[in-house]
């Protein structure tokens, strides 16, 4: 809430006092500190053996180390293309942000990545090894930080507050019994947050964690649909809920189907204007015709399904493979928007030399599959759960 103020104080000036978390402070500025939090996107270039490297990851190091300085090379003579570079050639879970990391402070990083990024100015770009493969990383924005002295005093309440907001709990939880709950909160001046649902095994309640009392209260076989109950809160003070409404086992109701299912009806019928809007017997005709531009992407792979700019697409990544070559496709409806594609060529992958990465991987789910057995035939019993009662 005061972090711009902080921020801009001017050294020396003090600010306060203010309320932070249960307490009352004061701070005084000490002065800017350049170069805080960095921000960068990389191209990580794993190779068999790394740390923490994929095990179907099979090139070698020296195949990682030449497969990046021809990256490096791409990304220099045309920073543009870092992101979709990124999405097609990563072997991090970044890649599917176009390899941003987004903000990280002094030593959150590997120590060559952190001195890379602490090291150089915005717009630097180059290849650094780490023990993870080799990385090309774009230092992308730095954030300077500021110095505070603070002296912080803890809110308790007296025991005269501490009587007044039970006796004020107490007589609105009386009063919501018999009165609408929304009219007896604008009475009493509180605010009634947001319905929230819970299922029977839930720990929290809406925003308060761990508060199991609460939910185990809502499905206890004695407590009716309008019944009000106050809680006290460690650290949060008095809770008054009220059991609003209990969905019974089968279908949903409409009511609430609608707010899910709406707004995937909706996309369907933006889908099919879309659709009628690309005419066209080529790309360009139909980009024309629907108001767009002709993209292209590549390096494209079933297994790692993303479009450079737009995210996974299984569906269309799926059409591309099965499209003869220079053949247009039909509009396709993706999770992001509709497409028309045309394959302009298919690389077979290499024969494979050795399985064992595959191997320990079918051993990893072999692992686990006990555990996903007893899930399918819990899944296939017919099974009354009434753990809520006992716990």
């Amino acid at each position: 809430e005061y972090a711009e103020q902080l921020y801009n104080l001017p050294q020396g000036e003090v600010f306060g006092p203010y309320l932070y978390n249960g307490y009352y402070a004061v701070s005084k500025s000490l002065g800017r500190q350049a170069g805080i939090n960095a921000k960068a996107s990389h191209i990580l270039l794993a190779y068999k053996g790394a740390m923490r490297a994929n095990p179907t990851v099979t090139r070698t190091k020296e195949e990682a180390q030449a497969k990046a300085n021809e990256l490096l090379a791409q990304v220099q003579a045309n920073p543009s293309s870092f992101m979709m570079l990124a999405m097609t050639n990563s072997d991090d879970s970044s890649k599917q942000q176009g390899g941003d990391l987004g903000f990280f402070s002094k030593g959150q990083m590997t120590p060559k990545f952190n001195d890379f990024v602490f090291g150089n100015p915005i717009g630097k770009i180059g290849l650094v090894e780490t023990e993870f493969g080799f990385h090309i990383i774009n230092v992308t924005d730095k954030q300077d930080g500021i110095r505070l002295a603070t002296i912080a005093r803890k809110i308790d309440a007296s025991e005269s507050t501490t009587d007044k907001v039970y006796t004020k709990a107490v007589k609105f939880e009386m009063e919501a019994a018999d009165k609408d709950f929304a009219a007896v909160a604008k009475e009493n001046g509180v605010t009634v947050t947001p319905s929230v649902k819970v299922q029977a095994m839930d720990e929290s309640f809406g925003p308060i964690q761990n508060q199991r009392p609460i939910v185990k209260w809502a499905f206890e076989k004695k407590t009716n649909v309008g019944d009000v109950k106050r809680y006290e809160v460690p650290n949060v003070g008095h809770v008054i809920v009220k059991l609003k409404k209990v969905n019974k086992e089968g279908l949903m109701a409409v009511d609430q189907a609608r707010l899910s299912i709406e707004p995937k009806l909706k996309n369907q019928k933006k889908a099919e204007l879309i659709k009628a809007k690309m005419k066209g017997a080529s790309l360009a005709a139909i980009a024309q015709s629907s108001g767009t531009t002709v993209q292209n992407a590549v390096d494209l792979t079933v297994e790692n399904a993303v479009l450079p700019g737009a995210g996974f697409e299984q569906k269309v990544v799926g059409t591309a493979f099965s499209l003869a070559a220079n053949k247009v496709s039909a509009p396709i409806e993706g999770n992001s928007g509709v497409y028309v594609i045309q394959s302009k060529a298919v690389t077979k992958a290499p024969a494979i030399t050795d399985f064992k990465p595959y191997v320990a991987k079918l051993s990893g789910q072999s692992a686990s599959a006990p555990g996903r057995v007893i899930g399918a035939l819990k899944s296939d019993a017919d099974i009354e759960d009434n753990r809520q009662l006992f716990y």
